[in-house]
Order: structure tokens, then sequence, then C-alpha cells
């Protein structure tokens, strides 16, 4: 009789296990489902960050505490060669771009958005408008491809992009089209686009043209530094051959730091006189590596937070594999191989920990029953004297 209550015992427990690690099993699934949809959700996702309230209540004045690379430089314009709006990729509308270069000291911008000079002539107006001539705006856009990322500045129309990996030809004929609209063609970060991309074994810009290249294709100068990368050997090229060096904040986020600005002794505060000086090559720039103080910092917004423990589940899950794209063209391609790989170790460990979770949750439970049945019995008889007597 005994034997036949322990085997039941027994059975019951072995069903009851299986349903709590058939429960474990099905949470798990849900939440990966959960984590790894959310992950490549991105229409019904919040933005993780609140940018309508931005306030740039300051004003730097750079002058103050640097000096030109040209010390006898005299300059009258202080002007960022670099920046994005959500034209593109940028975080900032253009009245709030305007208003982060003037807290930061400039009076004067280029706006590149990726692939559309949209942006630039929205700001454009926007300046002329209401700002008082505080700020000028000169319209452009960075072309940009998985070749090459090049700034054509005062233009007022868009260059299309050919393709994510234009030819050599079709490079040249973009170029001349910008010169054909009166505009100036500067290339853009080289040691940002020479970089080894993560995960490959080449660079974020798979077959750039070396700069003697682009010379000879007739681009009119280089960007020197970009954020707080001074392209030193580059600087050399465009000293020796007289070309336009170009600097640029590179702007994208509001709690991004202002490192350069190109300074300009402009005849009058028009976009064609700083033009003018830019054409020819009198120009010279300040530099602050370390970044500029205070800095706006973005929190995010309430509705994020709510989903942020359900979106977290797809960084966290997210560990199981690799897919990899490489750079993005700005074309709706990438301009490396995908790589997609399965992390099995990583799986195989995921699974043994949780065999761990449920052996010491089934150990912990044990000792609470036979804790409970234990203390059960010596209430009974705590509570029964006769019983107490008799045992």
């Amino acid at each position: 009789m005994k034997r036949l209550v322990h085997r039941q015992v027994s059975i019951d427990y072995i069903i009851g296990l299986l349903i709590r690690i058939s429960t474990v099993i099905t949470i798990i699934a849900i939440l990966i489902a959960i984590g790894i949809g959310l992950r490549y959700t991105s229409v019904i996702i919040p933005r993780s960050e609140d940018f309508s309230q931005l306030n740039f209540d300051w004003k730097l004045r750079p002058g103050d505490y640097l000096i030109p690379l040209n010390q006898t430089f005299k300059y009258n314009v202080l002007l960022d060669g670099h920046t994005h709006s959500i034209y593109s990729d940028g975080k900032m509308n253009a009245r709030q771009l305007l208003n982060w270069h003037i807290a930061n000291g400039y009076n004067a911008i280029i706006v590149t958005d990726h692939n559309t000079v949209n942006g630039g002539l929205v700001a454009e107006n926007i300046a002329l408008k209401e700002y008082n001539q505080s700020i000028v705006v000169i319209p452009g856009m960075e072309y940009t491809c998985c070749r090459i990322h090049m700034n054509f500045i005062n233009i007022n129309e868009t260059v299309r992009a050919t393709s994510p990996s234009p030819s050599d030809e079709e490079l040249q004929r973009v170029i001349q089209k910008v010169h054909s609209l009166g505009g100036l063609v500067i290339v853009n970060h080289i040691p940002w686009s020479n970089t080894t991309q993560g995960g490959y074994q080449t660079a974020r810009l798979p077959n750039h043209p070396t700069v003697e290249e682009l010379i000879s294709w007739g681009v009119d100068g280089f960007e020197v530094i970009n954020q707080d990368t001074f392209d030193l050997s580059t600087y050399q090229v465009t000293y020796q051959r007289g070309l336009i060096q170009m600097t640029g904040t590179d702007l994208h986020h509001p709690s991004a730091a202002a490192h350069v600005w190109l300074t300009i002794n402009a005849a009058n505060h028009t976009k064609e006189a700083i033009m003018e000086e830019i054409r020819h090559r009198r120009t010279s720039f300040l530099f602050d590596p370390s970044g500029t103080r205070p800095r706006e910092w973005v929190g995010s917004s309430s509705s994020y937070r709510r989903l942020l423990p359900l979106t977290r589940l797809g960084d966290y899950f997210g560990m199981f594999y690799n897919n990899n794209k490489g750079m993005y063209s700005f074309q709706g391609t990438f301009c490396h191989p995908e790589v997609f790989e399965v992390n099995k170790d990583i799986m195989g460990w995921f699974v043994f920990w949780i065999l761990c979770l449920i052996v010491a949750f089934e150990f912990i439970r044990w000792c609470f029953i036979f804790a409970f049945k234990k203390w059960s019995v010596y209430r009974k008889r705590s509570s029964d004297p006769a019983q107490s007597l008799c045992v």
C-alpha cells in the first residue's frame, strides 16, 4: 500500500514538474516573441528621446578663449560647414538647429542633410524671416553613398544620388553637375570614411576614392576637421594644393558639443559675401578638441519609459544572434554583405542556467513543503494533548 502511495506521489510530482517546465518555456517563448518583435517594429514604438522642449539658454563666445590657426586672421563670421536636420537623420528641426548654433557662438551655418537640399532651404527661409540677420544659412546637401560622402554647398536643388555604389564616371558627372549649379564640392571626413567597419575587415565606405583621384576629378576642397577629429594629412594636402579647407560639427543631436568654427572675414553678413571668401580660400578656424559646455541633455518621454521593460527584452534576447549589415547607404541599402550568425553557445548556456534555476526552484519548493508539513504536524500535536500524551 505504501509503495502504491509513493508511486502515485511520484507520478503527481512528475506531472506537476512537467507543467511547471512547460509554463516556463511558454513564458520565455512569449517574452522572446515580444522582445524580438518590438526590436523590428518601429511604427508603434515611441521615440526614445523627447526633442519637443529643447532649451539652448546660453551664448558662448569661442573667440574669448580660442585663437585661429592663423593667429593674425581677423574674422567676423563663425561658420559651421556641416549640419543635419530632421530632413535626414538629424534630431532637430530647422528652428532648433538655428538656436543650437546661436547658443554655441555661430552666426552662419551650412545645412547639409543626406541626399536632400530641402532642410537647408527651409532653414534659410526661417532665418531670413525670423532671425533678423543674427545667423546666415547657406543651403546644401551631403551626397551620401557607399563610396564617399561629399557636401554640395550653396545649391538650391537636390543632386540625385545615382546608386549606392557609383562608378568613378558617375561621381565625376555628379561633381560637374554641382559646379554647373554654381555650388562647391567638399569631400567629408576621410578618416571616418576609411576607418574599419565593425564586424568586417574593410573600410566603413569601401572603395573610397583617393585624395589624388578626387582632386583630379575637380573637387573644390576637403573637410579637414569633422567634430573633434583633425585630419592632419588631408589638411597638409589642401595647404599644398591651394584647396578649400572646410570644417564642420556634423551635428545630428542637440546634446553634442561644438568643436570647430570656420572663421571668415566677410564684407557683409550675407550668404553671397561668405561664399565669396570660401571660394577664394580666405578662411581659418578655431578648434576646441574637448568640446563646449553647457550642453542640452535630452530626456526620454513617458510613453517610451512605459514600454521600456518590453523593448529592452529585444536587446536581451538579441544576444542569441548577430545580424550585421554594415554601413547604411542612405539609399535604402547597406554597404557591406549582410552577416547573420546564431550564437549557439550563448543559447546553450541560456538553457543551462534556466535548468539551474528550475532545479533551485524545485529544491526551495521542496524545502518549503517539507517545513510546512513538519510545522503542520507540530501544530496538530500541540493542539491535541491526548495525542501528545500517547506519544
